[in-house]
């Protein structure tokens, strides 16, 4: 029972304003990184990876983290370039040097999956705790699913179920199927069979199917009634997200 997570490319990434006056010069370098970070993204989506390289390595040898991260990716995918794992974990940790929550977290599944590294989900978790000190979701689930399973640290469900909560009601998918299917098994919290079936279905209305297992069994679980009232907090998810329906959501048996 388990769903990994990789941040993949980094978008365009807004410049910040800032007060205080700046020189043209100034101003032409910021356009000028913008235009090679767009242009670098607009290539991948045409499998033009040669003129995204090229668009990405001048930024990333004067240190762009954004740039850095995202050659990191091509190196550790193969995406024109020969699949290096070692030259995009040095890739991912300069990116992380700069203080880039993506790359920090690429790190950390890098040491999950043993890819170019020796497997260690110790490892990893030092790498997702600073993405997560970041408000990185994808790092925070890492870090519930880690509790969940005892990889890495002691086991301890109950800190497993927080972090998914935190990061289901922020509209995580894998959050929420993770979520539906302790709310459903009802081992280590007490089972809310309605419950598991909204969040179940919200993770499936996003794509992530192995939450229709849990939201047919759940289905199997609720009475009529509590089908129905399961099925207007649904509808009223979907209308205002899961903050708006979150009352609702709680109060459903």
């Amino acid at each position: 029972m388990s769903a990994t997570s990789r941040t993949q490319m980094l978008g365009f990434v807004k410049l910040i304003a800032i007060c205080i006056p700046l020189i043209l010069s100034q101003i032409v370098i910021a356009d000028s990184r913008e235009e090679n970070l767009r242009a670098g993204l607009a290539a991948m989506e045409r499998q033009h990876y040669a003129t995204a390289m090229r668009a990405w390595s001048d930024l990333a040898e004067a240190g762009d983290p954004e740039a850095q991260h995202n050659i990191g990716y091509m190196y550790e995918e193969g995406l024109g370039v020969t699949q290096q794992y070692d030259v995009a974990m040095e890739w991912y940790r300069r990116a992380a040097e700069g203080g880039l929550a993506e790359a920090e977290h690429n790190l950390g599944m890098m040491y999950v999956d043993g890819r170019g590294v020796a497997k260690s989900w110790a490892q990893g978790l030092i790498y997702f705790r600073k993405a997560a000190e970041k408000g990185l979701t994808e790092s925070r689930y890492m870090i519930a699913l880690s509790y969940f399973q005892g990889d890495g640290q002691i086991q301890n469900r109950r800190l497993a179920y927080e972090g998914y909560r935190e990061t289901a009601i922020e509209g995580y998918a894998d959050s929420q199927y993770m979520l539906s299917f302790m709310l459903l098994d009802g081992t280590d919290v007490k089972r809310r069979s309605a419950q598991a079936y909204v969040w179940a279905s919200l993770a499936l209305i996003q794509g992530q199917q192995q939450a229709e297992e849990i939201r047919d069994a759940a289905s199997m679980r609720i009475d009529e009634a509590e089908t129905q009232d399961a099925l207007f907090v649904l509808s009223q998810c979907e209308a205002s997200g899961v903050r708006g329906c979150l009352r609702a959501l709680d109060s459903l048996p």
